[in-house]
């Protein structure tokens, strides 16, 4: 689902010849500069990371209630099917009293990373999961296949748009034709920030299915180069 957007953002970067000298001492009239190519795609990947946290005077009873909801926690992920689970960080700190000095109790906890790419079933396993996890963030992004499908289409897109502004350039200039000394290709995005949960203890308690909206991401594709012009 490529949202039906493309566009053009050409940048020359030097634009006035500029003489190098090689290894024999031969000058070049080279230029160099880059364009950009650039389409928004529908986030249709969704990754969120929920977890739990507990206290207790014992550690081996922490680490023993902290197990039980995770495995619980994996065992109602796993019998998602269009859902992939991880474990996360386990973390365990001491707690001391700052008054007498001393080790009062100890805190820990553990996450679980979920991915999908069906909104409706992430949605609907985190509201089960809050039972008693704690979801904590949730992040949008192009999956690798569709971020594959539109790298490639803007990828040569951006290198029509290279020759076409080596074209002009030579043109303007007066020079009879070019050679392509060097170029780079880099591509990238740009997605929305993570969504922050603020609400954990209401959420929970209602066993909220919080609603998924992914919005767009801006896939990029950046091509830069440098001709040498013949006069």
């Amino acid at each position: 689902m490529l949202a039906r957007f493309a566009a053009f953002v050409l940048s020359v970067l030097l634009v006035t010849p500029a003489c190098a000298a090689d290894e024999d001492g031969d000058s070049y009239n080279r230029v160099s500069f880059g364009v950009d190519s650039f389409r928004e795609v529908e986030n249709d990947w969704a990754t969120a990371t929920i977890g739990v946290t507990h206290e207790d005077t014992d550690p081996a009873r922490l680490a023993d209630r902290i197990n039980q909801d995770v495995q619980w926690g994996l065992d109602l992920a796993k019998a998602e099917s269009a859902v992939k689970v991880r474990t996360g960080g386990y973390r365990t700190f001491p707690i001391s009293d700052p008054k007498q000095n001393r080790l009062r109790r100890w805190r820990g906890g553990q996450d679980l990373v979920l991915e999908s790419g069906d909104p409706k079933a992430l949605s609907k396993l985190l509201g089960q999961l809050q039972e008693k996890l704690q979801l904590q963030n949730l992040n949008f992004s192009v999956s690798p296949e569709s971020r594959r499908a539109v790298e490639g289409e803007i990828i040569d897109e951006a290198l029509v748009a290279f020759r076409a502004r080596a074209d002009r350039v030579r043109g303007k200039l007066g020079a009879r034709s070019y050679e392509l000394v060097d170029l780079r290709i880099d591509t990238g995005s740009s997605a929305p920030p993570p969504v922050r949960m603020q609400s954990m203890a209401v959420m929970a308690e209602a066993r909220a299915a919080p609603p998924l909206e992914g919005g767009t991401s801006r896939v990029t594709a950046q091509v830069f180069g440098t001709v040498e012009l013949s006069f």
